[in-house]
């Protein structure tokens, strides 16, 4: 079945290797990038919204699923709260609301294993936040992906999750398997599958290799 996808977040880790699944499946016939600057990329499929305020770049044109890989991190931000709450709650909520509006009938977001609401822990508590408010929508089908830290190559440097992706490496044998230092690459295959699996309501996944390998 052919499919049409919105991917936000397409700088990031994990978005960057959404949209080039995307762009390479062959059941997805339309990608619209929601950016804030282009991503120089050309290809027959891909589309690009661009704006630097993110939500305004948002037209009245639906397209199948929205796949959020929307987040930063506190340093990223200067060490503002604000701001880190702004990208990682508020943009993503407003987009579930504009996908709400369109009917698209899946939504995809990247969260975070431990997002729970009431957590004392700001990076938790934000992304629980995030969480419950997408299930107060009218999403249809909604996919939430709870991933442990994430490896991978990026472009910027973060010596902090460098030295944290090698410790937990060493010690994820005696981890449970949703705590395993998760493969970017792997979050990004099981986040193109969503995109096919419509049952309705609200699934939370917290076993991505599982969901891929199925």
């Amino acid at each position: 079945m052919a499919h049409s996808v919105l991917i936000a977040g397409v700088t990031g880790l994990v978005g960057s290797k959404v949209l080039d699944l995307a762009l390479a499946d062959p059941s997805i016939v339309r990608v619209v990038a929601l950016t804030r600057r282009p991503t120089g990329i050309e290809h027959l499929k891909l589309k690009e919204w661009v704006s630097g305020d993110l939500l305004s770049a948002l037209r009245a044109e639906p397209v199948d699923a929205v796949l959020c890989c929307l987040g930063t991190t506190i340093r990223k931000v200067g060490g503002d709260r604000s701001k880190f709450i702004h990208v990682d709650r508020d943009l993503v909520v407003g987009l579930a609301r504009w996908a709400e509006q369109q009917n698209v009938p899946v939504f995809s977001v990247v969260s975070a294993i431990g997002a729970d609401a009431g957590s004392s822990v700001f990076y938790n508590r934000v992304k629980g936040e995030m969480e419950e408010a997408l299930k107060t929508l009218d999403l249809g089908t909604l996919h939430i992906f709870q991933p442990s830290i994430l490896t991978g190559h990026r472009k910027e440097l973060r010596v902090g999750e460098r030295i944290g992706i090698v410790m937990a490496r060493l010690l994820s044998p005696l981890f449970p398997a949703r705590f395993k230092p998760m493969p970017h690459d792997l979050l990004a295959q099981a986040m193109i599958r969503s995109v096919d699996k419509t049952p309705a309501g609200t699934h939370t996944y917290e076993k991505i290799r599982s969901m891929v390998k199925a």
